[in-house]
């Protein structure tokens, strides 16, 4: 059987940082099956591309990645993009296929310990921008989610005017269907509580541009699994 990987690339030591960053490299290959540019990285990670460009370099010279080179629109342009070996994704355990789902709880959790550090506005449209900006369907879905628990969060008693939120949550709607209730009764409130949102100095946070983030989960949701809506669905039921 042949050798995945070299005794280098294996025993190489890698940072806490970097490991955080190979993880992020193969989360992203695996959802799009084409190769990772740096700016996905920053983008997913909500870093600077220099920040991330250098930890991928370091990454590349440790042997976890190997290196391509596309043509951008330009003469003579080309962007520098990066491919997983397999070290990477043994080392990472990205064979397993309940990694993706294994991950969602805690990829939520942590970075919504960040944003529950900020200011609620600061974190609103930190959220928002992330939903904006990002390409991968389980992202979106997830930042969506994110979104949907900060709005929660101001917005609780207007919501309950709506719904009994812990019945709805209890129930055994789909999880699909109840994700995309949960977002457009989010989106809905934007818009009935737009005065309050420029109080709380969103004016940036249109309402166009609310409807431009409804219609990409709307696009994205489906896009994603049965098994990871559902996971998605839970780790809202458990913070909210």
């Amino acid at each position: 059987m042949a050798r995945l990987y070299t005794k280098r690339q294996f025993y190489t030591k890698l940072t806490r940082r970097q490991r955080e960053f190979l993880e992020t490299v193969v989360d992203i290959y695996k959802e799009t099956g084409e190769s990772v540019s740096y700016r996905d990285v920053a983008d997913r990670m909500g870093v600077s591309k220099w920040t991330a460009y250098d930890i991928i370099q370091e990454l590349n010279r440790k042997g976890f990645l190997k290196v391509e080179y596309r043509l951008r629109p330009g003469p003579g342009r080309s962007e520098v993009r990066f491919i997983p070996k397999d070290a990477s994704m043994e080392r990472v355990g990205a064979k397993e296929k309940k990694n993706t789902v294994g991950m969602i709880s805690e990829w939520i959790k942590e970075r919504l310990h960040k944003y529950e550090k900020m200011e609620i506005a600061k974190a609103i449209s930190t959220v928002s921008r992330k939903v904006e900006k990002e390409k991968h369907p389980l992202s979106i879905v997830l930042y969506t989610a994110m979104l949907f628990i900060l709005f929660a969060k101001i917005f609780r008693i207007d919501i309950e005017k709506i719904v009994d939120l812990d019945n709805l949550m209890k129930s055994k709607v789909q999880a699909p269907v109840l994700l995309s209730f949960l977002a457009e009764l989010m989106f809905t409130l934007a818009e009935k509580e737009e005065s309050v949102l420029k109080e709380l100095n969103l004016k940036e946070y249109t309402m166009l541009k609310f409807k431009t983030l409804q219609k990409k989960f709307r696009e994205n949701l489906p896009l994603i699994t049965l098994e990871e809506q559902k996971k998605v669905l839970n780790i809202i039921r458990e913070t909210i």
